[in-house]
């Protein structure tokens, strides 16, 4: 019910649906920073590849010379050349 009425909330205020919602929010700044909010897991990190489990979907990153900066629990800041972005999984067309 909560989450029923969150959605509602939003939707009035008309906010963004990374605002209400639990899935991740990526912010990326040219090719070299990456914000990644709201991850469940890390899945695997080399300095090439990073995959994470999210709450829509396995989400994969590759690159060169990947290096997490800050890992908290809610957030990560990863530093590198990102070359692709991708989602495996999850169910498509949410939202």
């Amino acid at each position: 019910m909560l989450d029923k009425l969150s959605k509602s909330v939003g939707d009035a205020l008309e906010f963004p649906p990374d605002v209400v919602a639990e899935g991740p929010k990526i912010t990326i700044t040219g090719r070299e920073q990456i914000l990644v909010e709201n991850y469940g897991a890390i899945i695997v990190f080399t300095p090439d590849e990073i995959k994470l489990d999210t709450s829509i979907g396995e989400l994969s990153m590759n690159g060169r010379k990947f290096v997490l900066k800050t890992i908290l629990a809610t957030e990560l800041h990863i530093e590198g050349k990102l070359i692709s972005l991708t989602y495996v999984g999850g169910e498509a067309g949410n939202g």
